[in-house]
């Protein structure tokens, strides 16, 4: 009786002990950011955690999402996102955001689809989640999974702009308009210069018809940085704007600018379309 008495009392100790010793995966991720993470790490207020042994690519993949969401140089940003590559192949945000600039769609999917078969073999649960949500807004379009998968990096990450972002993205996709605007108003609270949330809020306010506010947040997001030599897709949707809300001429005139940037703004269906559009209506009115 005494040996039962025993084992019973070992048995819940131990797991008592277990318990007690049990770490969050948020807790997991920090430990595992402190120990190979530049002691020096600028993260520029994303605060995700990068899930490689190699403390240079902690910092190129925070470098990378400055670039990103702050409209940095093309030519430096793949060149970092070339040196990821070099410094940990196998790293699937790397790989992810080294597609950035990929402009064929199958292209994209298929860099998102090995960034998604990667992420099954790593460490952290970040990773997989951001993942996840990535290939199932991106290849799947299956935009509730998405927005749950993104949620999760939410929970871990509320403080991270990034993950809160990525989470509008899986709203906007769904077309849950307003969602998706609580989220980027919410990335731009907790990094207040941040481009990228006010372009999404303007998106945001022209889908639901607000076009002052479209305008509005616009005119923060060039105040904070974003541009249109940087980023083809924000060239489109600022002259799509400057067509909607009637200011044809200066649609027209910012259209001929960006084709000063090369053959691929010079050849884009969407400026060609709206500069056509623009021209058509600044003509009309000025032959009344």
């Amino acid at each position: 009786m005494k040996s039962i008495k025993h084992l019973i009392f070992i048995s819940f100790l131990l797991s008592f002990i277990s318990c007690q010793e049990k770490k969050t995966d948020r807790e997991i991720e920090d430990e595992f950011a402190q120990k190979y993470a530049p002691k020096d790490l600028e993260t520029y207020g994303f605060t995700l955690a990068v899930d490689s042994e190699l403390p240079e690519v902690h910092q190129l993949l925070n470098d990378l999402e400055k670039n990103f969401y702050f409209y940095g140089d093309k030519d430096e940003y793949e060149k970092k996102a070339a040196r990821i590559m070099e410094l940990d192949p196998e790293y699937p945000s790397g790989v992810l955001m080294g597609g950035f600039y990929e402009t064929d769609s199958e292209a994209y999917k298929k860099k998102v689809t090995k960034a998604y078969n990667l992420s099954k073999k790593t460490t952290l649960k970040s990773e997989r989640d951001l993942m996840q949500a990535e290939y199932s807004l991106l290849v799947e379009e299956n935009y509730l999974k998405a927005q749950k998968y993104f949620q999760k990096v939410v929970n871990m990450y509320p403080n991270s702009a990034a993950a809160i972002w990525s989470l509008g993205m899986g709203y906007y996709y769904n077309n849950e308009y307003d969602k998706a605007l609580e989220c980027y108003k919410k990335s731009t609270e907790l990094i207040p210069n941040l481009p990228k949330g006010y372009e999404f809020m303007s998106i945001m306010y022209l889908m639901k018809g607000n076009k002052e506010k479209a305008l509005e947040h616009l005119e923060l997001a060039k105040k904070y940085g974003a541009n249109a030599k940087n980023d083809i897709y924000f060239s489109e949707y600022e002259n799509l704007l400057y067509y909607k809300v009637g200011l044809y001429d200066k649609a027209m005139k910012s259209i001929e600018k960006v084709r000063t940037y090369g053959e691929h703004f010079k050849n884009n269906e969407s400026l060609k379309n709206t500069y056509i559009a623009a021209k058509k209506k600044f003509d009309s009115i000025n032959r009344k």
